[in-house]
């Protein structure tokens, strides 16, 4: 049976919507969405008016909600498309529309290159200041979860207009040189008000009273170790010893050689524990001292070693804070210091002082000097063509591998004595070391009576020093037999087999030590390793990129995953 819908005379009219029931909630000025027999295209209207209105219709009388459009727009055309009660049944109406804020495009491209669009306007970052970049790396294929950071220089800041109308303004940061590495966005931070920090804690004292009747006269501190910190010198390294005589500075010397008897100068000598001894003048070559009451005064600073290389957010306390400084953090890694030379490190490096003589003229010259300048300790130089142009390429290692950033003052010290003490023509590259750490599993069997517990230790002594950053040199091949004889010279062993002998990238020795999951790999033993010196990559194209640093293996002794020896008991 058919039944037909169209049993009321609709009485609609096209600018005024009858809601079927009251909705206080909605306002005049918003607008509604009109949908219509469902497979329409819809409708938005503006509305103009909104009463609360009894109504009588179709049957049923009750209070209803009464919509007027605005503008003299209508939800329906009754000329060309009349509405009926089907159509009626069948329109929903969307209402109480709320406005919204759009939300921000965002921004999901790595940090990386020579610019930096930060998320919102920065007023006063200036041309030349300084900024620490940190956060999570991206370009280390197959790992996360690496942080690192580096220093950077501002060249200039801007303010582009936006592309649409109402959106952010944002700052954008032109960089002197591009970043060396790349960074996931929402993991950087960007630290301002970068300030210089070297180690060492000031101290003044009175040395004592001048007497000029005696020559050669000697005061000596009484706190050590004295700080140096790096220089463009000869050596490296500069004191922060200050002398002051009669309240006029006075100046260290390497020698009384060559001195005038009008030069307020003094020397230095350090004992074997450490305490500085000040030395002035005779009067002939330096100037004595003049006499007066507690008239030599210090000031000085303490403290020196590998031990400043702190971590990177371990500094969070001033040991006096200025007006208005708040908090303080090191974002990135302290480097180059280093420990003092050991006599058998002094006695390897006294002859290579006298090779070059401050002047470098060969290609070893640069190797020696470089080896000689304090915070380094291994260095090689390679005269290397990059494609356009023939350069001196010096890969450098710091002593005992401590870490060295191009930003640090030990690396552009380094950069600037060599233009200085070199030819200036000669173009200079300096690249640190590429590491591989060695990857060593072997199985011994011992002797009998000997036990494992007492011999194991010995032979990962041995193995550790043989192959140790101080017994390897950049580009030094690593050889199975090597390390056959290592352990086979070991008290108590009888014979061994090496299961693994590989070596890894800096990258994968990363990953191992942050993923716990990372397996080592176990590999048939070759012969021997290849251990690359500075070289070109001939798939490279780009010169800044395309020369490779040299090579340096050895076992890394804070990796126990490296060297693993297991007993054979069978």
């Amino acid at each position: 049976m058919l039944v037909n819908n169209n049993d009321w005379q609709p009485q609609e009219t096209p600018d005024q919507i009858f809601l079927d029931n009251v909705y206080d909630k909605i306002a005049p000025g918003s607008y509604v969405v009109i949908r219509k027999l469902r497979q329409d295209p819809p409708s938005i209207l503006k509305i103009d008016s909104v009463d609360v209105v009894p109504r009588t219709a179709y049957g049923i009388s009750a209070k209803t909600t009464l919509l007027k459009l605005a503008n003299g727009e209508s939800w329906f055309d009754p000329t060309t498309n009349p509405i009926t009660m089907d159509t009626i049944r069948q329109t929903a109406i969307l209402a109480q529309s709320e406005p919204l804020e759009l939300a921000e495009e965002p921004i999901t491209d790595v940090i990386g290159g020579d610019k930096i669009e930060l998320d919102g306007l920065y007023d006063g970052i200036q041309s030349g200041c300084w900024i620490i970049v940190a956060g999570e790396r991206t370009d280390i294929p197959g790992t996360s979860g690496v942080m690192d950071s580096e220093l950077v220089m501002v060249a200039n800041s801007e303010q582009p207009i936006p592309k649409f109308s109402g959106d952010t303004i944002h700052t954008v940061l032109d960089l002197t040189q591009s970043l060396v590495h790349e960074y996931k966005r929402d993991t950087v931070t960007i630290y301002g008000n970068v300030v210089k920090a070297t180690q060492g804690q000031t101290r003044t004292e009175v040395l004592g009273s001048g007497d000029g009747s005696q020559t050669l006269q000697e005061f000596s501190l009484m706190q050590s170790p004295l700080t140096y910190v790096s220089a463009p010198t000869a050596n490296g390294i500069q004191s922060t010893l200050q002398v002051w005589v009669n309240n006029i500075l006075w100046h260290e010397a390497d020698s009384f050689e060559g001195l005038l008897p009008t030069d307020r100068k003094f020397i230095t000598s350090t004992d074997e524990t450490g305490k500085i001894t000040i030395i002035s003048g005779n009067g002939l070559e330096g100037a004595r001292l003049p006499t007066g009451v507690e008239n030599i005064n210090a000031l000085y600073r303490t403290g020196i070693g590998s031990s400043g290389n702190v971590k990177a957010g371990q500094i969070s306390l001033l040991a006096t804070k200025p007006l208005g400084v708040k908090s303080v953090i090191n974002p990135m890694e302290a480097s180059g210091g280093v420990d003092t030379e050991t006599r058998d490190q002094a006695r390897g490096n006294a002859p290579l002082i006298t090779m070059s003589l401050d002047r470098l003229v060969s290609v070893d010259d640069y190797g020696d000097f470089a080896r000689t300048f304090a915070g380094i300790g291994k260095a090689d130089a390679e005269i290397i063509m990059d494609g356009s142009r023939q350069l001196m390429h010096l890969t450098i290692a710091g002593a005992n591998d401590i870490p060295i950033d191009e930003s640090s003052d030990l690396y552009q010290n380094l950069k600037t004595a060599l233009k200085k003490y070199g030819d200036p023509f000669q173009p200079v590259l300096i690249a640190v070391r590429e590491l591989l750490g060695i990857q060593l599993t072997a199985s011994v069997k011992l002797l009998p009576d000997y036990s494992w517990d007492t011999t194991e230790p010995v032979i990962r002594a041995a193995l550790l020093d043989a192959f140790s950053f101080d017994r390897r040199e950049l580009g030094q091949n690593v050889y199975l037999s090597e390390v056959i004889s290592v352990i086979q010279n070991s008290e108590g062993v009888d014979y061994t087999t090496i299961t693994c002998f590989n070596t890894l990238s800096q990258d994968s020795v990363l990953n191992m030590m942050k993923n716990p999951e990372f397996k080592l790999l176990n590999l048939t033993p070759p012969q021997w390793i290849e251990v690359q010196p500075a070289r070109v990559d001939p798939t490279d194209t780009a010169p800044a990129k395309r020369i490779l640093p040299a090579q340096l293996a050895y076992i890394l002794p804070d990796v126990p995953e490296m060297l693993i020896l297991n007993e054979v008991t069978t």
